[in-house]
């Protein structure tokens, strides 16, 4: 396995790992002392990191410019959207890949 395809593997499972904690988040009641802003947070900054490299990996795979499939709105749109990873994830993964707007994201 290639460096590159070790940094896709790795930041997906990152966005993974964020997106599932968030969904956990979701659908339990917060406690006292625990807000879910702090988690909102935290996974944010996973999730832009993450996304960052993970499109970029996918550029480099597919010889395309730096920036081609990342957007400052994917990690937001994954914040608000955690149950549509996976399907985004795929999205971003295509070969023939366009721009992701944010009503295809919900959609997915």
């Amino acid at each position: 396995m290639s460096d590159a395809e070790k940094k896709l593997a790795k930041s997906k499972a990152i966005i993974t790992s964020a997106c599932n904690v968030l969904q956990h988040a979701q659908r339990i009641e917060p406690a006292f002392g625990r807000e879910r802003y702090a988690s909102n947070a935290d996974c944010y900054i996973l999730l832009h990191d993450a996304t960052k490299l993970f499109c970029q990996s996918l550029c480099d795979r597919y010889g395309e410019a730096e920036n081609k499939r990342w957007s400052a709105a994917l990690p937001e749109l994954l914040l608000s959207h955690p149950e549509k990873c996976s399907e985004t994830l795929a999205l971003l993964e295509q070969k023939d890949f366009k721009e992701l707007s944010y009503f295809q994201f919900v959609a997915a």
